[in-house]
This record gives structure tokens, sequence and C-alpha cells, in this order.
């Protein structure tokens, strides 16, 4: 049995508590935040309102930080030193600098860094993953993510750092490689934070990724469009169960030998496949890998140094948006 504490019992921090309920091999020993939730605990559970009486008990394997993007770094930081394997929900932090420390304190520690990128336990992100890379919608062309709804609004972190992080690390796992150009143009309404963001990403093999997100929407829309030489895949996160639509349209090229027209494009028009899939719970998967990952000591798919690559990619993104848009050379 794995002893594990909970730090941060909002929104998102109950969905956890609910989950770990059904965690054969997991025991939520404590849960930590500010004030009381209100829900009721599972039986056993200690509320706590004294981190360090969490991090001096010999009993818990690991903890989860689920609070506000600001306080990740301070948070994990004290976790990591006190030898605690961590899972650290996304984005890791809000600078590289300070990933990349908590990056290197765990391996100094010995210890699990894991990061909440959920996407990558979803099965239908798994399933289009698993086409792309066995060449069903030929080489790679584009990704179009559009992520909007009528909030929920954040006042610690703008639309890029609470949405856009999904879909720039969906965008990496599906293409395998990490970016080398990026621009961003943003909007707040709100003086502080933006409420709508638009990025183009640059990748190698000339793909293209484009992602708009913006928390104003009136309509809750959830999708990625990835387009291939052969086929289109679309994924569509508030769809209940037809999670996957495969396309077997898109057009073709072909040159022309000179003349009026340099090249000549054909549009295909052909069949749709709904695959029927088997699809557990994203959150659910994750925290399992955690555990599993503590249990056999093993790296975790979604490790610190992945949250790092992310965070890279957003603050190049932040600085285009200061610049006006202005494209901005990423390295890695």
């Amino acid at each position: 049995m794995i002893n594990v504490a909970l730090i941060g019992c909002g929104h998102w921090g109950k969905n956890y508590i609910n989950t770990i309920r059904n965690i054969p091999n997991a025991r939520l020993k404590y849960v930590y935040d500010i004030k009381k939730p209100d829900m009721a605990l599972p039986e056993g559970t200690i509320f706590a309102q004294d981190l360090k009486q969490i991090l001096e008990d010999e009993e818990i394997s690991g903890i989860m930080v689920v609070t506000p993007t600001t306080t990740h770094y301070d948070l994990a930081l004290k976790i990591i030193e006190s030898g605690k394997n961590i899972l650290v929900e996304k984005p890791l932090t809000t600078n590289s600098m300070q990933a990349k420390e908590l990056c290197e304190a765990a391996d100094r520690k010995g210890i699990i860094l894991m990061v909440g990128h959920i996407f990558k336990y979803n099965g239908a992100i798994r399933e289009i993953k698993k086409r792309i890379d066995e060449g069903e919608i030929g080489d790679l062309r584009y990704i179009e993510s559009r992520r909007i709804a009528l909030g929920p609004i954040r006042q610690d972190t703008s639309a890029l750092w609470d949405l856009i992080t999904h879909d720039v690390y969906i965008a990496t796992y599906l293409i395998g490689k990490m970016p080398y150009c990026i621009s961003c143009v943003g909007k707040s309404h709100n003086k502080k934070v933006d409420d709508i963001v638009s990025l183009n990403i640059k990748f190698p093999d000339d793909i293209f990724v484009t992602i708009y997100a913006n928390w104003e929407h009136p309509i809750k829309e959830r999708k990625i469009i990835i387009g291939g030489t052969k086929k289109a895949i679309l994924f569509d996160d508030v769809e209940i169960s037809n999670k996957i639509v495969i396309y077997d349209r898109g057009v073709d090229y072909q040159a022309t030998g000179g003349g009026f027209e340099e090249f000549h494009a054909s549009i295909r028009n052909g069949d749709i496949l709904i695959p029927k899939l088997k699809i557990g719970a994203p959150l659910d998967e994750e925290i399992k890998h955690f555990i599993n990952c503590i249990e056999k000591k093993e790296k975790p798919f979604t490790d610190g140094y992945n949250g790092l690559e992310t965070v890279r990619i957003l603050e190049a993104a932040e600085e285009s948006q200061r610049n006006r848009g202005k494209e901005i050379e990423i390295t890695f």
C-alpha cells in the first residue's frame, strides 16, 4: 500500500480525492489546504494545515500538488528536498529556470518528479499517436487545436498557461519532436491576464501547429484536428462516445512541369470512420501511473523534463506576445 498526500483540494483537487478512493494500492493519508474542503474525505484521511507534518511523516511515499500555478515551485522544492516523490499539476512552473531547478533537485535526491500532463493518459490521444506512428494518416502536415468555453476564468494565470499548456504537450507528443519557432498574440479584457490567445508553432519536417484558446466563448469546444498526407483525425474531448473521427480526405499536390499552373491540386473526399474505443478515465490512469512508478521505482511517462520542455515553449510564446507576435526561436 502506497501512502500519499494531496496538497490543494479546490475544484480539481476534489477530483483527485474522488479518484484515489478507487485505487486499491493507494491510501490518501493527508489532505492539506488553507481551508477544509466542503466534501467528505475518505475514511481515515487526515486534514492537515501544517505541511511540515506531512513532510516529516515517514509513511508518506508520494505527494500530489494541485494548487495555483504560481505556488508550484515553492511547494515542489520543499517536497523534493524532503525526499518525497511528487506529482505536480500542469504547468510545472511558470519559467524554465525554476522548472530546470526542480528537475535537477529531483535527480540529486533520486526521487520521482512527475507532471500532470493528463491528456497523455487519455486513451483517445494514445490511439491517435499509435495511428500516426503506424503511418495511417501519412506524413504529418498540420495540427489545429481549439480550446474554448465560457469559463472557468483564472486570476492567477492566463489562458496561455492554463489552457494552451494542454495543446502544447499534446502536439509535441503526437509529433514526437520539439518546435523551433513560435509566435503568439493575446488579448486581455480584465487588464491582468490574457483571456484570448492564439499560437502558431513551427516544427521540423514542415509541420505547422495552430492553437486557439478563449475562456470568454459562449460555446464549449475541445477539438484537435491532425492532418496528414493520407488522412486526417478529429479528436473531440467534449463528445461523450465518439472521441475520434478519421477522415479519408485531403489534398494531393502534383507539379505540372511549368506553364501557367505550377502545381495541380486534387481533392480527395473519401470515407469517414468512427473507431470503437475502450477508454478509461485519464485522471485515474495518471494517478495509477504515479503510484506504480513509486512502487517499481520507474521513470514516469510525463517526468519533470517533459514538463520543462512544455514550460520552455510557453515561455517563448509569452515572449512573442510581449513583442506583438514576433516569431521567437526556441532551443532545447
